[in-house]
């Protein structure tokens, strides 16, 4: 039979993305002046007064990576910006604006989405589209420009008004000084993130000096990436870009957090466990001035560097974590203490920590930690490998010395220039579980089955990106959902294929009946109906679908 599904949730897909993200135009920017910053007038203790930080979260900007599907742009990652000038000129980094400039072509948006800060306690409002003016991928930066509005309608963009935030001096900057960031964080929450902590130091390239990187103390969220980090000042002295913690592509931290020899206890008798996964350092300001300046003057900008930033290799394609641990986790200024093993953890906690076993991967290759709070995407980090082929790894998530929201969490990791699932952890839960929101019946451990697999095209053998998978209710089929007119109260999980027509679906309980449907544009459906994994059925299950035209 002929689809119908693909074309309804097609439609309502396209209704979202219109809502949310879509445009075309394009200006150039003017040269700032002034900053419309008012003056301090009370300390709040945090190094700047109300007011500042108040324009400060205003030049603060979330930016949406948008891909063209079937002549949609829909959003696929995000992050952080700060708007430099009246007339829309924001500085991010390159991986943000542009990945192809750090070697990573697919993942090269269509288009970049704007979303303004409208109120610090509501989500950004997605408002403009931009187009990239300068990008440096050895750096990690680049300026791009508000050229037209989300409803296509064309700017003037010298008629607009933006609040925006004055440059700094990064090489006034010292040891101790204190510095606040601002950005959009995916564990803070929908809202704008403030975090505050002190310069620790300054980390040197071959390149670029001894002031490569600013250090700081101030734990940084993946999603910060390309955002704000002002000085008490209010001015920009440096961007959160996403790096590793020691600012260079190495993860320096390495201890001995688990009995790797098997004796029964931990000592120094047992492997360093390299531990890594979060940002704290800066590309300083004087860095970015450039470009900016190239920017400003309307001239192509041509990086005066060599290399390719962090990740050097394509990997081995054989990469694979495994044995996943969870593992107490002390919160420190400077990041996370990883303890003893857990199996939960209390509503007060700042941190969680998790250790397993790698193989297969090659030093400069990407690696990437996708992090997950009751089933959504909450956090992640990207780094170059620096460590052996094969061994333990230890990382954790921070909340910026918050405690973590209460839910359910769980660890994705992927590897190398395909960006592939090398390993999923078992979920653990902070607090009651519930997060301020109902999360679905805890399983028991071992009881949850993943399920993954490749959707190509049954003649060509080619791979179909973009392909939805649904898991209906138990008892639901397709025919009775067809009748049902697709009604989404009988999807149970939802997704769609990456570029190499590959999916993965975790937490599928055992011995429950569930009805599988696989739809593409322009294909035949695929489903299967009432499948149930039983108790001897392996925890990972590939399941690899033809489909015809």
């Amino acid at each position: 039979m002929k689809p119908t599904i693909f074309n309804r949730f097609w439609l309502m897909l396209i209704v979202l993305a219109l809502a949310a993200l879509a445009c075309k135009g394009g200006q150039t920017p003017v040269e700032p002046t002034t900053s419309n910053n008012t003056n301090p007038t009370t300390d709040t203790g945090s190094g700047l007064s109300q007011s500042e930080r108040a324009t400060l979260i205003a030049a603060t900007v979330q930016i949406y990576g948008l891909f063209n599907d079937n002549g949609q742009l829909t959003p696929r990652y995000t992050g952080s910006g700060t708007i430099l000038t009246s007339t829309g000129l924001i500085l991010t980094n390159a991986h943000v604006a542009s990945p192809a400039s750090q070697g990573e072509p697919d993942m090269e948006p269509d288009a970049l989405g704007i979303a303004i800060t409208e109120s610090e306690d509501k989500p950004p409002v997605a408002s403009y589209i931009a187009k990239v003016l300068a990008v440096d991928g050895y750096l990690d930066l680049a300026v791009i420009q508000i050229t037209s509005t989300v409803d296509g309608s064309s700017l003037d963009i010298n008629s607009l008004n933006f609040p925006f935030v004055e440059l700094g001096d990064s090489n006034l900057v010292h040891v101790g000084d204190h510095v606040s960031i601002f950005g959009y964080p995916g564990i803070g929450g929908d809202t704008i993130t403030f975090t505050q902590g002190s310069v620790s130091g300054f980390t040197s390239e071959e390149q670029l000096g001894d002031r490569a990187w600013i250090k700081t103390d101030a734990t940084i969220a993946g999603g910060n990436s390309g955002g704000l980090a002002a000085d008490d000042n209010a001015r920009i002295m440096g961007v959160p870009t996403r790096a590793s913690s020691g600012g260079s592509g190495n993860i320096t931290d390495c201890r001995q957090v688990q009995d790797t020899n098997g004796d029964g206890q931990v000592d120094q008798n047992d492997s360093c466990i390299p531990i890594g996964g979060f940002i704290n350092a800066l590309r300083p300001i004087e860095l970015a001035k450039p470009l900016i300046q190239a920017a400003l003057a309307g001239k192509q900008y041509v990086s005066g560097f060599t290399g390719s930033g962090a990740v050097t290799e394509s990997g081995s394609g054989n990469e694979a974590a495994s044995g996943f641990t969870w593992l107490d986790a002390a919160y420190k200024s400077d990041g996370c203490d990883l303890g003893s093993a857990v199996s939960s953890y209390p509503s007060s906690v700042l941190c969680i920590g998790v250790s397993f076993t790698y193989s297969g991967m090659t030093k400069g290759e990407a690696v990437r930690e996708q992090w997950f709070l009751n089933g959504k995407p909450a956090a992640e980090y990207s780094y170059a490998w620096e460590f052996k082929t094969d061994g333990t790894f230890g990382t954790y998530l921070p909340n910026n010395g918050d405690p973590m929201p209460d839910g359910e969490y769980y660890l994705e990791m992927h590897a190398g220039d395909a960006d592939k699932v090398i390993g999923t952890s078992g979920a653990v839960t902070v607090g009651s579980g519930g997060g301020g929101t109902t999360p679905p019946p805890a399983t028991p451990a071992g009881d949850t089955v993943t399920i993954y697999g490749v959707i190509t095209d049954a003649d060509t053998g080619n791979p179909i990106s973009g392909a939805y998978v649904f898991v209906l209710t138990p008892g639901m089929t397709y025919d009775k959902w067809q009748s049902e007119n697709f009604a989404d109260k009988y999807i149970v999980a939802q997704l769609k294929t990456d570029g190499s027509g590959a999916y993965r679906i975790t937490d599928i309980p055992r011995n429950t009946p569930f009805t599988f449907v696989f739809a593409a544009e322009n294909y035949n459906d695929k489903f299967g109906d009432n499948l149930e994994i039983g108790p001897d059925d392996p925890a990972q299950l590939e399941l690899n679908v033809a489909m015809n035209k």
